[in-house]
């Protein structure tokens, strides 16, 4: 019986849901909004201050801002002092004292949530949000008053700027209003758009400028990631993903894995064509952008609408090299993601048949089976339960049952069984109990593999245990060893989901005879375990 999860009803959760595959650092989960203490935010910017100062009367700002407002001679409703006289000038400069406790308290706070620390913003970007909070007639005048001052060059937007509150004039005056959530994703929608330029000639600075407030954007609010998924915003993210500049790149592809985390997004993500510069960046993009698209994956992949998608359009053979480790110097965290990403595409259609096929698949997932590291076993034996979970997907199908015994899995399986990784009990066993099985149907050869690497021994204690859908596959397996006929026909639902390809039909690699299956204990999977970045 299938649980309606895209997962089989025996089968232990992913590890989503399991501590084992937990990031080894403190990360916020997909429903967090970083909201920081209101005291954290610079007055004039809303941004999450990186250098607080105190300015007379005694009021904090980030430095840049009450600067910026210092030079346009402007004191917007938030400043008490008046700045529009003679402050900016060198014969009564503006006394700034920096604000060490304030600034310590902001980084310890996102220290516990595992934020990166907030970047100063640029004297550029505050002068431009210091102008947005004038009045229209004195923004004209300040505008006209510096057409004959160079321009400076546009710089990178930090990555800490938040959204800028719209002023709205009242009495000649302007005053900040907090907009509405859909205001706000309109709001960033345009001005992203707008850095980016109509024709595409955006310079790479610009271009990271607007991937950069994108993707601060998305990793703060939920509601403003929904609103920030459009088609028109994502047709624009997908060059950017191809991007040269690794600013671009990066930035763009953390962006994805932000949108993707609501569920209503996955689909459109997909839809909008944005896989195939996905996997363009898992093949020889940036290392931190190869990495955030191996997340991203994971995370649409978790959606079953988007598997078939994500297998045909080539994801399958780059996600194979980054779990195996040698793309680069990829990490544990990408390694992980790219396992997760393969077992949710190995759910669904024909993934498992070009999972299969795919070059050094089978050599690669045995590779992690086997794999032992003293110094990470936490880390090794999370790949390795990543690849038993493969394993067993792909044993579903014929080619997949093929490339598993010529690769040697059958005695790899047992080996994993009999040196104790795969503890009785464990969810391990029960994946590496699915495969055996999974091989053992229709085959003649599996029962001479079988012998060889002693299948027998390791399944006859759990054929011979107190119950479970464990010990029923176990017995299944003897006895497909034993050229014996199975007593009753099958009459639940396929292995990980799919029919078996002789029209019989298993329950989704456990299954149980003559008896109502019994409920599994393990609730399904939480959906994507990706963090916002």
């Amino acid at each position: 019986m299938a649980t309606g999860t895209g997962r089989p009803w025996w089968a232990p959760p992913p590890p989503s849901a399991a501590a084992p595959f937990a990031p080894r650092f403190p990360s916020p989960p997909s429903s967090f909004t970083a909201d920081p203490p209101a005291e954290f935010l610079c007055p004039i910017s809303g941004t999450l201050m990186a250098d607080p100062v105190v300015a007379p009367p005694g009021q904090t700002f980030e430095r840049a801002c009450i600067q910026a407002c210092a030079a346009l001679a402007f004191s917007p409703p938030a400043v008490a002092a008046d700045l529009s006289g003679s402050h900016s000038s060198s014969s009564s400069p503006l006394v700034l004292v920096p604000n060490v406790a304030l600034r310590t308290a902001i980084l310890n706070w996102c220290d516990r949530l595992a934020l990166p620390h907030p970047a100063p913003l640029s004297p550029d970007t505050a002068h431009d949000i210091v102008r947005r909070l004038m009045p229209p007639p004195q923004r004209q005048e300040q505008q006209r008053s510096s057409l004959a001052q160079p321009q400076r060059p546009q710089t990178q937007v930090a990555s800490s700027v938040r959204v800028r509150r719209p002023s709205v004039v009242v009495d000649g005056s302007a005053q900040a209003q907090e907009p509405s959530t859909s205001q706000r994703g309109d709001a960033l929608e345009e001005e992203i758009m707008a850095a980016l330029g109509t024709d595409g000639g955006a310079t790479p600075a610009e271009q990271a400028s607007a991937m950069a407030l994108l993707r601060q954007a998305t990793r703060e609010n939920q509601e403003v990631r929904r609103q920030l998924c459009t088609p028109r915003l994502l047709a624009a993210l997908r060059p950017m993903l191809l991007s040269p500049d690794a600013d671009v790149q990066v930035n763009a592809a953390a962006a994805v894995v932000n949108l993707s985390l609501e569920p209503e997004n996955k689909v459109r993500i997909v839809r909008s064509g944005a896989v195939s510069p996905l996997v363009d960046v898992l093949r020889g993009g940036h290392p931190e952008a190869r990495d955030h698209a191996a997340g991203a994956m994971y995370s649409l992949a978790v959606e079953d609408e988007n598997r078939a998608a994500i297998g045909v359009l080539g994801a399958i053979p780059p996600l194979l090299e980054l779990f195996a480790g040698t793309a680069g110097a990829a990490g544990h965290r990408a390694r992980r993601e790219a396992g997760m990403a393969l077992y949710h595409v190995s759910l669904s259609g024909m993934n498992p048949s070009k999972i299969a096929r795919a070059p050094g698949a089978v050599r690669t997932l045995l590779a992690a089976v086997e794999a032992r590291d003293r110094a990470n076993e936490g880390d090794a034996a999370a790949l390795r339960r990543l690849a038993v979970m493969v394993l067993a997907n792909l044993a579903g199908c014929p080619d997949g049952r093929a490339a598993l015994m010529d690769g040697g899995a059958v005695a790899a399986v047992v080996r994993l069984m009999r040196n104790g990784s795969a503890a009785p009990g464990s969810a391990e066993q029960e994946y590496c109990i699915s495969t055996l099985y999974g091989m053992s149907r229709g085959s003649m050869r599996f029962r001479g593999l079988a012998r060889a690497a002693g299948v027998e021994a390791a399944l006859q204690p759990v054929a011979e245990g107190d119950g479970g859908v464990g010990r029923d596959l176990a017995r299944r397996t003897l006895r497909a060893m034993r050229g014996e006929d199975d007593e009753a026909p099958v009459t639940a639902t396929g292995l990980l989901g799919r029919q078996w390809d002789d029209g019989s039909v298993v329950s989704e690699g456990l299954v149980s005879i003559r008896r109502p299956p019994h409920r599994s204990n393990y609730a399904g999977p939480s959906g994507s375990n990706t963090t916002q970045f």
